[in-house]
């Protein structure tokens, strides 16, 4: 059996700037469990945050592209991806991205190379099931690289989500990707019926989050609070927060919404334009994770609200059941796994809006201080997704890929 000494975490943008910050928990596991940890990340935007000792970062210089260097690097993995430039109505930006990709497979193997990073002791893991898996997986055709993993999430995995109902290059990834790991048993189940051919590389890997802070329940406030946490934008329906609270007319609260994006402002002022008297509104803006904890341990959360009509499987509601704190959410995705009697209310995609408040009012009144409900929801966290369990199953189940 290979004994993987050094690992290769292909990212988006971590460490850099504040996205995918459930890798900030799950770098402190990885660092521990290796010798080494390389981090490549896709690009850099923001600043840096602060990573283990043993865990370096080198960048890919992918400015000197040219059309002329991308059809040199073209070659028999190509033949995998003639079908998706076929099915797309963009064939000539298809072609383009085609070309990048070939040279950011070149540009890749040279910074491998020159880290000696190609050996048999490496293991290459893609946090994404996106671009990095694409080149890894020309590496791999190539016989330049032995082995790589991946995860995959949500708008990585499901193609109903793209534009034209389709990920490009799915079957270059899926024939030379070794082990794919699933975040839900919603996406499992999806990519087996999508691609039964290679079930046998796919295995689910929930996340997980860490939380120190044992169980406590601080008492009722004046008013109720409900907290929600997500980027403002299109697809996590946070209007549909506003409308809905905007039928509670006779019960003090304060909503908090964590998180910016594209329609802060506009959601700003529907808030102000639609809440009543008696619901206070506050927008955090984005917050690093302990932030958020330390909301969540200094104040007693009623109620987590997750509307959105596309998910994965939602950190925040797992960051919101590690403080017992009980949800309501759409069943989209893999929130189904997460949202259960034990932990709160499960809303149909499509709601109603009557009903979500009808189900606020449920749990304000009879789940939030109810402390033999809020104990169960902190038991499904830790037994489900508590980072101590989950990350150290991961890594022993890539040590043996």
């Amino acid at each position: 059996m290979v004994k993987y000494t050094t690992l290769c975490l292909y990212t988006a943008n971590f460490p850099y700037g504040m996205g995918e910050q459930f890798i900030e928990t799950e770098i402190l596991y990885l660092s521990k469990s290796f010798e080494k940890v390389f981090i490549i990340p896709c690009q850099i935007t923001g600043e840096k945050r602060l990573v283990p000792e043993n865990v370096q970062i080198i960048i890919p210089d992918y400015s000197r592209y040219s059309t002329k260097k991308g059809l040199k690097c073209l070659g028999r993995w190509t033949i995998l991806c003639l079908k998706d430039i076929l099915k797309t109505s963009q064939k000539k930006m298809a072609i383009s991205g085609l070309l990048q990709i070939g040279y950011c497979y070149v540009v890749m193997h040279s910074l491998l190379k020159k880290h000696n990073l190609l050996n048999d002791n490496v293991l290459h893991f893609s946090y994404w099931f996106d671009e990095n898996s694409t080149i890894l997986s020309i590496l791999k055709s190539k016989q330049l690289l032995n082995q790589y993993i991946s995860r995959a999430h949500g708008f990585d995995l499901y193609e109903d989500r793209r534009k034209e109902n389709f990920i490009p290059y799915r079957k270059l990834q899926l024939k030379y990707v070794d082990k794919l790991y699933l975040i839900s048993n919603d996406g499992l189940n999806y990519i087996m019926k999508k691609y039964p051919p290679y079930s046998k590389k796919f295995d689910l890997s929930y996340l997980g989050i860490s939380n120190n802070n044992p169980f406590h329940y601080i008492g009722k406030s004046e008013k109720y609070v409900i907290v929600s946490c997500s980027r403002i934008v299109d697809i996590k329906r946070v209007d549909l927060t506003i409308k809905t609270l905007a039928l509670i007319k006779h019960i003090p609260i304060k909503w908090v919404h964590f998180g910016d994006g594209d329609l802060f402002e506009f959601i700003i002022n529907l808030a102000k334009k639609k809440l009543p008297e008696n619901i206070k509104a506050d927008f955090k803006g984005h917050v690093d994770n302990q932030t958020i904890y330390q909301f969540y341990k200094n104040n007693n959360i009623d109620c987590f609200l997750n509307m959105s009509s596309s998910e994965g499987l939602p950190v925040g509601i797992m960051e919101a059941i590690s403080f017992g704190i009980p949800v309501i959410a759409t069943n989209v995705g893999g929130t189904a796994e997460i949202v259960k009697t034990q932990t709160g209310t499960l809303l149909e995609e499509d709601f109603n809006l009557e009903e979500a408040k009808m189900a606020i009012i449920d749990v304000l009144y009879n789940k939030s201080n109810n402390l033999k409900f809020r104990e169960g929801v902190y038991k499904f966290w830790k037994e489900n997704f508590n980072a101590d369990k989950n990350y150290p199953d991961f890594i022993e189940k890539i040590k043996k890929v």
